[in-house]
């Protein structure tokens, strides 16, 4: 959630979560100051940004993730290798959100079509490169078919891959993309209408490794806690 999931929002809001997400932050330099999702664009205030985030995450057992969007890969390098230096744990590279200007620049969604995968691969591979994990996130329903996106970045060393599978018709998880989704070596993560530990039950039950919770914790902050405590 950009502009909200900041370091202080997810330790208040992160007990009980194996994984805590921060951003989505933007590495684009001429943005920065514009709003405060744009990151840094010295590599050494973007650092000391991130150590100031992740120490509000030092009482959490979780691994911390940095959600990146970015229109240029050489500004997304320099950021994930910010994140690491601070002592980040995994950055996910998010090819899938709304962001209009990066929308128009055929970025984002747009980089899962046909005509727009060479780029896509090019980045992936560019930041398995890099010291720190990488989870690419994706948006089920875009594309119909999502098998020989995830066959080839799977020659890749990635980490994990990440489905939105919101069902915005129906208020819920797509669990039959769920059921579609061609696994492979990757830890597989899935977000997107999870309000109950039912709903967690079940993805996990048909494939998913992590499952992601994050607009009820807006009205309940300890929504994760208690959904953890459910079992």
């Amino acid at each position: 959630m950009m502009g909200i999931t900041d370091g202080k929002y997810c330790a208040e809001r992160g007990q009980g979560c194996t994984m805590t997400q921060l951003g989505a932050y933007l590495a684009e330099p001429s943005g920065y100051g514009t709003e405060r999702w744009f990151l840094p664009s010295n590599p050494a205030e973007c650092t000391a940004f991130f150590r100031d985030e992740l120490r509000h995450l030092k009482n959490l057992d979780a691994v911390t993730c940095l959600n990146l969007a970015t229109p240029k890969l050489e500004w997304g390098l320099e950021a994930a290798e910010c994140f690491y230096d601070a002592g980040g744990d995994i950055v996910e590279l998010n090819v899938h959100g709304g962001y209009r200007p990066y929308l128009e620049q055929g970025k984002l969604r747009a980089m899962v079509l046909p005509e727009n995968r060479t780029e896509l691969y090019k980045w992936v591979g560019a930041f398995t490169e890099l010291d720190i994990p990488l989870i690419v996130k994706f948006r089920a329903g875009f594309i119909e078919d999502y098998s020989p996106i995830l066959d080839r970045i799977n020659e890749y060393d990635v980490f994990g891959v990440h489905f939105n599978i919101a069902d915005e018709e129906n208020k819920r998880p797509n669990i039959d993309f769920l059921h579609g989704v061609k696994r492979n070596q990757y830890i597989l993560l899935v977000s997107g209408y999870v309000r109950s530990w039912e709903n967690v039950d079940e993805l996990l039950g048909i494939g998913a490794d992590l499952v992601g919770v994050a607009r009820p914790t807006r009205e309940n902050a300890s929504f994760i806690e208690l959904l953890m405590s459910k079992p």
